[in-house]
């Protein structure tokens, strides 16, 4: 465990340098404290929301503090998810260390390694918490073992987003609930061509996540081992059937002019959205989490469906991003107990419904459509209830719980570059060959480490 503990910490500190330079990592704190009503259990949450999203959550916590009188929750923003991480492992065992901390979907697998947190199916078990109005793909996005590790709390997924008013202008009909591939490029290619140009049918956005929803929309793993669930991962699944089928998907639409290559990193991100919003594009493919800045800035009717599937192979659904809270198991008791009352207020239904209506992550409690705001919500923008259509329809599998391995920052580094390099033409097969090679040689690396802790034994014990 020490060993792997500093790899970890090596990995945290060099990420932490590339983003804030010269700051000495082992000096990191939380940026501020408030003053605590007396005789009340301070809990420490540190998480990864800022602008709309991280005052969405800061009222979240107030009404918490508000509704009791035995704990208080102090909300620390502490960046982005990957710095969030770097900070809590460089803090770790320390007074300065949260009780509890957002971890994103994909860094699960590392803070199972560092084993320093408490399964909340301690905290289940112990009150026969009632787990069924949670949607069961979000629970299984957390679950190893049988164990529930952590709290889901903002939960998206990759959804096509398109310009009904293009499609109507140009005569094009709209796409169905569960699109294939072959009507998404007719409809980017006639979009295109009846534009004369002016604009692009589709892009999809060199970001791994969204291969990798295509790819678990065909019921397709990433790596071996159920998806690193049943026991580690010992070899990636790049070069695979599923994902040959998307960038053929891709290249056939680059070939005929209909696509849109916005580049890599965030200002690629930032692009395709403006392109969206100026009626440059037609079609594009992102997180659900979008939805709320599109409702905001779209001067035109949109439409929102599920990823789209090949067209002989049905959709088996996609993997839920965002993520989740974690409790550090090396507090005390009460401070442990504090953490678990507010991540049950933080995912009750009506706490849920507002977080989704303000912010356009799927509430992840069922019940939640059933309380006046989400509804208001929904009648204002039907597009909302599609991710959560698209959660209900997804069968419960392996693909669709998602990976759950350590290397999987490097692997999306890997199938970004490959991506590049499909776009400017390279063989399909031989740019995924070369990322699935160097994934693998990341995985046996890191499994060299320590793979008994890699393997997750001590989880339920």
């Amino acid at each position: 465990m020490r060993k792997l503990n500093k790899w970890l910490i090596a990995a945290a500190s060099a990420l932490a340098l590339l983003v804030i330079g010269n700051t000495a990592v082992h000096q990191w704190a939380p940026s501020h404290t408030v003053a605590t009503p007396g005789g009340r259990t301070v809990v420490t949450l540190w998480h990864a929301m800022n602008g709309p999203n991280g005052k969405t959550l800061e009222a979240m916590v107030a009404r918490f503090n508000k509704s009791q009188q035995k704990y208080w929750v102090e909300p620390v923003y502490e960046g982005g998810y990957s710095l969030t991480q770097s900070k809590y492992i460089n803090t770790l065992h320390s007074n300065v260390s949260p009780a509890m901390v957002q971890i994103d979907q994909g860094n699960g697998a590392a803070t199972v390694g560092i084993n320093n947190y408490t399964p909340v199916q301690k905290f289940i078990d112990k009150e026969h918490y009632d787990t069924s109005q949670i949607y069961t793909n979000v629970l299984s996005a957390y679950t190893l073992r049988g164990q529930l590790l952590s709290v889901p709390f903002n939960s998206s997924s990759a959804v096509l987003y398109y310009n009904q008013d293009l499609f109507k202008k140009y005569k094009i009909p709209n796409l169905p609930q569960s699109p294939t591939y072959s009507e998404v490029a007719n409809a980017a290619k006639l979009l295109t061509q009846r534009a004369g140009d002016k604009l692009k049918g589709v892009t999809l956005q060199i970001y791994d996540w969204l291969p990798d929803s295509l790819v678990a929309n065909q019921n397709g793993t990433l790596v071996n081992n159920g998806n690193g669930r049943d026991k580690v991962a010992t070899k990636a699944n790049v070069n695979t059937p599923e994902m040959r089928r998307v960038f053929t998907w891709v290249q056939g639409m680059i070939k005929d002019g209909s696509f849109q290559n916005y580049g890599t990193g965030s200002g690629a991100s930032a692009n395709q959205m403006a392109g969206f919003l100026s009626q440059k594009l037609g079609i594009f493919m992102q997180s659900s989490a979008a939805m709320g800045t599109i409702a905001k800035s779209a001067k035109f009717k949109f439409g929102v469906t599920f990823m789209p599937h090949p067209d002989n192979v049905p959709a088996n659904g996609v993997a839920v991003g965002g993520a989740s809270f974690w409790i550090t198991k090396d507090k005390p008791a009460d401070v442990q107990q504090g953490a678990w009352e507010f991540a049950k207020f933080a995912i009750s239904a009506k706490e849920q419904a507002a977080w989704q209506a303000a912010t356009g992550y799927i509430a992840v409690n069922k019940n939640a459509l059933k309380e006046p705001v989400l509804k208001q919500a929904v009648a204002k923008n039907p597009g909302l209830l599609v991710p959560i259509q698209q959660l209900q329809a997804a069968k419960t599998n392996a693909a669709t719980a998602g990976p759950f391995y350590a290397n999987l920052n490097e692997a999306a580094q890997y199938i970004q570059v490959a991506m590049q390099q499909i776009y400017a033409g390279r063989d399909i097969t031989a740019a995924l060959a070369e990322a699935q090679r160097k994934t693998d040689q990341a995985i046996q690396a890191t499994n060299a480490v320590d793979y008994e802790l890699l393997n997750f034994d001590h989880i339920g014990q």
